[in-house]
C-alpha cells in the first residue's frame, strides 16, 4: 500500500480499536513516518507513533504475501516485474481515491489534514536527516494536498517518476508508466479484494499496540518528559 491507503487504514483503525480515538495521531504519523527509517522501532517513542509503525509493516506484509497482488506483479513486463509491487501499491492509491465514498464517510480532505497535522506533531521523534527528509516530503505533499487528490493521474505518474529515480532506473520510467496505465482500469477489483480483506482483519490488528509489560512509555507519559 501507499501513503492514502496507510493512512486511511490508520484512522480507520483508530476509529475500531479500544481506545484508538486517543492514539489518532500517533497512529497516522507512523502510518507516514514507517517508509522513512527501517530496523527496530524504538521502544522510547510514545506508543501510538510505535503501533502507526508496526500497523503499516503489518499492512505491507499482508499485501507482499496476498496472492491477487503477486497475479497483478505478472501483468508487468519481466523487465518491470521485480519493482511491481511497488507500482501496485502506488495504483492502490488511485482506485482508493477513485472510490473512496465507497469504503469511507469521511472526506479526503479530512484525512489528509489531520495527517499532515499529525506530522507536524510528531515530527520532533524523527533523526535530523530524517527529519529534514520528511519535511521536503511533507512540504510536496502540502502544497499539492497529495492524500485528497490520488485520484488525478498526474500524481501517480509522478510517484513512479520518483520511484524510478531513487531506483536509478530512469530508462524504464517511460515504460513503468506505460505498464501502469495499462492496468489503470483492469486493476480495480484485484485491489477491492484484498483492501477489503485488510479492513476485515483490522480489528484483530489491535494487537499491535504495546503492552505495559513491553517498557514502553504511555503517550501522556512520554509527552510530558
Amino acid at each position: 500500500m501507499n501513503f492514502l491507503a496507510h493512512c486511511a487504514l490508520a484512522f480507520e483503525a483508530s476509529e475500531r480499536w479500544p481506545h484508538g480515538h486517543d492514539m489518532r495521531p500517533g497512529l497516522l504519523a507512523g502510518a507516514i513516518f514507517a517508509d522513512f527509517g527501517k530496523g527496530p522501532i524504538d521502544r522510547s517513542l510514545p506508543v501510538a507513533l510505535q503501533t502507526g509503525i508496526r500497523l503499516h509493516r503489518r499492512i505491507d506484509a499482508f499485501t507482499g504475501q496476498h496472492q491477487a497482488v503477486r497475479d497483478g506483479c505478472t501483468v508487468f513486463p519481466k523487465k518491470l516485474r521485480r519493482y511491481a509491487p511497488i507500482f501496485l501499491d502506488i495504483l492502490g492509491d488511485y482506485y482508493l481515491s477513485q472510490n473512496w465514498d465507497k469504503y469511507y464517510s469521511h472526506s479526503r480532505d479530512t484525512l489528509s489534514q489531520q495527517c499532515y497535522q499529525a506530522c507536524d506533531i510528531h515530527a520532533r521523534y524523527l533523526s535530523a536527516e530524517r527529519s529534514a527528509q520528511m519535511a521536503r516530503f511533507l512540504g510536496y505533499m502540502r502544497d499539492t494536498d497529495l492524500l485528497a487528490n490520488y485520484h488525478d493521474w498526474h500524481h501517480i505518474e509522478r510517484a513512479i517518476r520518483s520511484v524510478m529515480r531513487r531506483l536509478d532506473k530512469l530508462s524504464l520510467q517511460n515504460e513503468a508508466i506505460t505498464a501502469a496505465h495499462d492496468l489503470r482500469d483492469s486493476g480495480e477489483a484485484a485491489f477491492g479484494i484484498y483492501f477489503g480483506e485488510m479492513r476485515h482483519a483490522l480489528l484483530n490488528w489491535a494487537s499491535l499496540i504495546p503492552s505495559a509489560s513491553d517498557g514502553t512509555q504511555s503517550n501522556s507519559q512520554r509527552e510530558t518528559t
